[in-house]
């Protein structure tokens, strides 16, 4: 399900009412209240993230360095209905808090039905979400200030948004006004993985590709469907059996991508049959994965399966893998322009289609090698 955020990017105009009527809210809100300190040895955590899967992912590394750096702590997250799924594949979050983000009082009561000593939102730009975090039953509150977007007036502690780094090493950067949490790895978070399903019937060694993005303009980030069904061919004659993934939404386009390949190949869709923590068990096993920079890349990436990322209009150095067996393939030039995911120029994106089958077949050979290199001669 494309969380509630996507949708937001979708439209430029409820980004338009954030910014007019958010902007003035959080400067009258900053001008009058003082900054609170930080409470002494905080035990309760609140983390607001209303995310993207990606993001909700990455943002694992606050679950992951509070739980080690707080012995009994509680840590409530409040999510969306659209990313609250993937918070099952995670572990030491204490309480889930669903917050209907589009029904203002409603979204205001869900986030201060828990109090908390400290409330951290992992929101980037939306000042929406900025407002909760001010209004909860929080003792202290920390975010970033992400330049032109006015966010910084709701928090007590202030955190720098920096558009040149990984989004993984800025939200680790929201943990540095609590002394001694020292930032570990987003993959620390996520729960032991399961095994594959028995139903699927897959026999080793398997290809997944995941050809789906969503969200604000979402086609410019996806590749070709010729391009896709060329891969598949090639891979089957290295004796691979390729999975399509997908969400249950994905099913007939993941349909119409195995209609598109050549009778024989050895393709399946899963696309909507798995649950995320099975997906999870798929993606571990699988020989390499094949992705369009999105929620399940990252979650591949986490797993440290062997991956080719394709990046097109969303920059590798901002949003690409972070697993050591990953590799992040993007167009020679027009592309990596997105920041906050909404940066588009005027007129049509095309330039996934300067990442050629052959870069991917490269990139994948080179992952594969170890399997290959264990196989019977």
């Amino acid at each position: 399900m494309p969380s509630t955020l996507s949708r937001i990017r979708e439209s430029a105009l409820p980004r338009l009412v954030d910014q007019a009527a958010g902007t003035p809210l959080l400067a009258l809100w900053g001008a009058g209240r003082r900054r609170r300190p930080l409470p002494d040895a905080p035990r309760h955590f609140g983390l607001l993230v209303f995310e993207t899967i990606g993001d909700t992912l990455l943002a694992g590394t606050l679950v992951a360095s509070l739980r080690a750096a707080v012995p009994g702590a509680e840590i409530v997250v409040f999510a969306s209905r659209g990313n609250r799924g993937v918070l099952e594949l995670m572990e030491g979050i204490t309480t889930v808090v669903e917050v209907p983000i589009t029904r203002p009082l409603r979204a205001l009561a869900a986030v201060r039905s828990v109090p908390v000593d400290v409330m951290i939102d992992i929101g980037q730009w939306p000042r929406w979400y900025a407002l909760l975090a001010a209004a909860s039953r929080s003792r202290h509150t920390i975010g970033f200030a992400t330049r032109g977007q006015s966010r910084h007036y709701a928090f007590d502690s202030v955190v720098a948004h920096d558009a040149g780094v990984h989004e993984l090493e800025n939200f680790q950067r929201l943990l540095a006004p609590l002394p001694g949490v020292v930032p570990l790895p987003a993959e620390r978070a996520l729960r032991p993985v399961g095994e594959v399903p028995a139903r699927l019937d897959l026999h080793a060694p398997w290809l997944v590709v995941h050809p789906w993005a969503s969200g604000f303009r979402h086609p410019s980030r996806e590749w070709p469907l010729a391009r896709w069904s060329e891969l598949v061919e090639r891979a089957g004659h290295w004796g691979l059996q390729v999975l399509v993934s997908g969400s249950p939404a994905d099913r007939a386009q993941a349909a119409a991508l195995v209609a598109a390949c050549p009778a024989g190949a050895r393709v399946r869709s899963i696309a909507g049959e798995v649950s995320l923590a099975e997906l999870a068990a798929v993606l571990r096993g699988a020989a390499a994965v094949v992705s369009v920079n999105t929620g399940v890349m990252h979650l591949a990436s986490l797993l440290d399966a062997p991956l080719v990322a394709l990046h097109g209009p969303t920059r590798r150095r901002r949003w690409g893998p972070v697993g050591r067996r990953s590799i992040a393939l993007a167009p020679a030039s027009g592309g990596e322009f997105l920041n906050l995911g909404f940066e588009y120029p005027a007129g049509p994106v095309t330039c996934m289609e300067q990442i050629a089958v052959e870069d991917v077949l490269v990139a994948l050979r080179e992952l594969l090698q170890p399997l290959q290199e264990r196989a019977p001669t």
